[in-house]
């Protein structure tokens, strides 16, 4: 597949489901990612092993060695060029503000994490809908997602490494894992290098995830979950968020990537369903076209919005994806869809499927979070649709 392309069509299964080397846009990306570490007794201090400790600092400066253009390594470890660091360079300033340092005050909180998550539950929610700072991010989505236990539980210790170790019963999925390890995050200097320490890393914990769970093994987009878990943590750390993501009653992604795709197609259900409601009119000129969410969709949900959107903006809806699970999701694909709808509308078919590919270029990250939050339906609403997408299938429909 080509560079930048995505999903390819999987015919029997009527979805997209195949992902190429798509990175995400990373033009302006505004955040460091310092963050805790949890390997010690609580979530706190620095992490060994993140993707972003393999990076530059902002200023330094990469030769390409095909040209005599100068690429430069942002915050996250993504190459940019010279006219995307005058961007960049604006935006870090304003991420070191008089605003940031209040914020990091009152996320303090966040070190009574037993009287946070339950008598300040709102007060959690509300404040990662605003974005986590960098300095909190990784201890705040593991514990978020509760995924810390495995790396304090004395049980768990030595687990990733006997898995990282064993032998993938089936071989061919071995050599899927190893030929889409390269084709992901292309971008980014610590993976961009075969066989350095981005690969390996990315290598090592899809070889283990497909050995504690044969039944899911590989998806093609798993990739690009592992490596933004693992700009924030360490090699076990993106292990046991993996494995608990997958697993967890909130996020359930194993559901998602598991044979047959069952939680991708309720998935489309529920937004079509949501335009429905919301969208009306988008909604019929869809239908009309024949242009249904598999065709379009497939990559939001697969990749968690990882591919589409700046790197920014996908640090902040993850905040939000690991506080209160899948509306996150729902919510930026309807408010994407409302931005652009009257442009699409004008659109024949063969003009609507590349303009959805390009749907999110020129969004500011702020106000996508803005109007994504300002997209209003209830949670109730979700679980209604997804009964009766159940009951559908149940009855044949």
């Amino acid at each position: 597949m080509e560079e930048g392309s995505v999903f390819g069509y999987n015919k029997e299964n009527n979805i997209s489901t195949e992902v190429g080397t798509c990175s995400p846009d990373h033009s302006v990306a505004t955040e460091d990612v310092v963050a805790p570490d949890t390997s010690t007794a609580e979530p706190g201090a620095c992490s060994e092993g993140r993707a972003s400790d393999h990076g530059a600092t902002l200023s330094s400066a990469v030769q390409s060695p095909e040209t005599e253009n100068k690429e430069f390594i942002d915050e996250f470890g993504f190459l940019i060029d010279e006219e995307e660091l005058n961007m960049e360079l604006k935006h870090v300033k304003g991420a070191h503000s008089e605003l940031t340092a209040r914020r990091e005050k009152r996320w303090r909180m966040v070190a009574n994490w037993e009287a946070t998550n339950t008598r300040n539950r709102e007060k959690l929610k509300s404040l990662c809908r605003k974005g986590i700072p960098r300095l909190f991010r990784s201890g705040t989505w593991q514990l978020l997602l509760g995924s810390y236990v495995h790396i304090l539980d004395p049980v768990d210790k030595g687990v990733y490494e006997v898995l990282r170790e064993k032998d993938i019963a089936n071989k061919e999925l071995k050599e899927i894992i190893s030929r889409d390890v390269s084709r992901t995050f292309t971008k980014h200097i610590m993976y961009r290098e075969a066989g350095g320490a981005g690969q390996t890393l990315l290598r090592n914990v899809l070889h283990a995830y497909a050995c504690a769970d044969p039944e899911v093994g590989y998806v093609q987009g798993m990739g690009f979950v592992v490596c933004t878990l693992s700009t924030q943590m360490n090699e076990v750390e993106t292990f046991w968020a993996l494995h608990t993501l997958m697993k967890n009653e909130k996020h359930r992604m194993r559901e998602m990537y598991r044979p047959g795709f069952p939680m991708l197609h309720q998935q489309f259900y529920q937004l079509r369903r949501l335009m429905a409601k919301l969208l009306p009119r988008l909604y019929k000129h869809f239908e009309t076209l024949g242009v249904s969410p598999p065709l379009y969709a497939s990559q939001w949900f697969l990749t968690l919005f990882v591919c589409d959107l700046e790197f920014r903006a996908v640090l902040r809806v993850w905040d939000v994806f690991m506080s209160e699970g899948w509306k996150i999701i729902f919510r930026i694909a309807i408010a994407l869809l409302k931005w652009e709808e009257r442009r699409l509308l004008s659109m024949p078919f063969d003009e609507v499927i590349p303009a959805m590919k390009t749907l999110h270029q020129g969004k500011d990250s702020d106000e996508l979070l803005q109007r994504a939050h300002n997209v209003r339906f209830k949670t109730a609403e979700l679980e209604a649709f997804a009964r009766e997408f159940a009951s559908s299938q149940v009855s044949g429909g």
